[in-house]
């Protein structure tokens, strides 16, 4: 930095509310020089808790005037999701879980009818109301996050082409080659939100990447519904010119809702950087055989109609 140097030899206990409260000496008895400046990094102001959370899924829960508090989920929707997982450092949401999906939390209720658009840095960058009792909520109606830990990134990458990167331990890294083929590349498609993977690129088609090689000889069945749930190693002997990648089917759709599975669901089509639903206004088995061989079956059983497999939302 330039201009003086203000505090040398800081001793805080930790339960300071301010760095001026800590004991200190001052600018005219420091010895220290401008290649000596303290720094600090900030752990972020969000985080996800409750019953089975993990790092990348839980309860939201936002820090404000020194307290953690939940947030409603009036209006919560997948934008919302969105902007809570790229400030924890994802690349974007899957889901957005309402109904305290990860139990209830404790402590105020600091946010309600939260309306992001999806490209804010911050939750408390979105538009919202300070929760009052004026409001219907209560922490039966905590929201709720599930984060992408994975994204394709490189040279001419899009939304469903680019070499794989993974989210572990807090930093971003590359797949290396070595085994890579159709079932692993059917597990990131998925993964990502699309139906099935076209090739797996090799040889860092897509340019190479940056920082760590996290996985290498990746063994997946096909049916894993992450690829670190698939079998791999951490110890490698490649280079960023061995970085796996993967060309997906273009056309997002998947089934969700209460009781869906693989072949049933709701319908929902992922357009513009988020997820919606299909009206079903003239909606029959002609509709629902497209969606079916687009999933990869043959054809389909049924076309349901009113929200048979629960609402969505979005």
């Amino acid at each position: 930095g330039t201009g003086p140097i203000l505090m040398d030899n800081v001793r805080c206990r930790g339960s300071e509310a301010k760095l001026q409260y800590c004991s200190s000496t001052s600018q005219q008895n420091s010895y220290c020089g401008h290649h000596e400046d303290a720094s600090v990094s900030c752990a972020p102001s969000i985080r996800l808790q409750g019953e089975i959370a993990t790092d990348t899924e839980g309860r939201v829960e936002v820090f404000q005037n020194g307290v953690w508090g939940t947030v409603c989920d009036n209006d919560w929707d997948i934008n919302d999701a969105t902007v809570v997982c790229r400030q924890l450092g994802y690349s974007r949401a899957l889901s957005a879980p309402r109904r305290a999906a990860y139990g209830q939390g404790t402590g105020p209720i600091l946010m309600t009818y939260v309306r992001c658009r999806g490209s804010e840095a911050k939750l408390q960058d979105c538009p919202f109301r300070k929760y009052s009792s004026y409001y219907s909520c209560g922490h039966s109606k905590d929201a709720s996050v599930s984060c992408a830990t994975i994204r394709l990134g490189g040279d001419h990458a899009t939304d469903s082409e680019g070499h794989v990167e993974v989210f572990q331990n807090g930093v971003w890294g590359t797949v290396c080659d070595n085994g890579w083929d159709i079932d692993d590349a059917t597990v990131v498609c998925r993964q990502l939100g699309y139906s099935h993977a076209l090739s797996t690129p090799r040889r860092a088609a897509y340019g190479q990447g940056t920082g760590p090689i996290l996985m290498d000889d990746v063994q997946c069945r096909g049916s894993e519904a992450e690829l670190q749930h698939c079998i791999f190693t951490s110890r490698h002997n490649c280079h960023h010119g061995e970085d796996a990648g993967v060309s997906c089917e273009a056309t997002q759709i998947r089934l969700r809702g209460e009781n869906a599975t693989d072949s049933k669901g709701r319908v929902e089509l992922f357009r513009n950087g988020r997820w919606g639903t299909v009206c079903d206004n003239d909606w029959d088995m002609n509709d629902a055989t497209v969606v079916c061989r687009q999933l990869g079956y043959p054809h389909a059983l049924s076309a349901n109609r009113r929200a048979a497999y629960g609402q969505g939302t979005g």
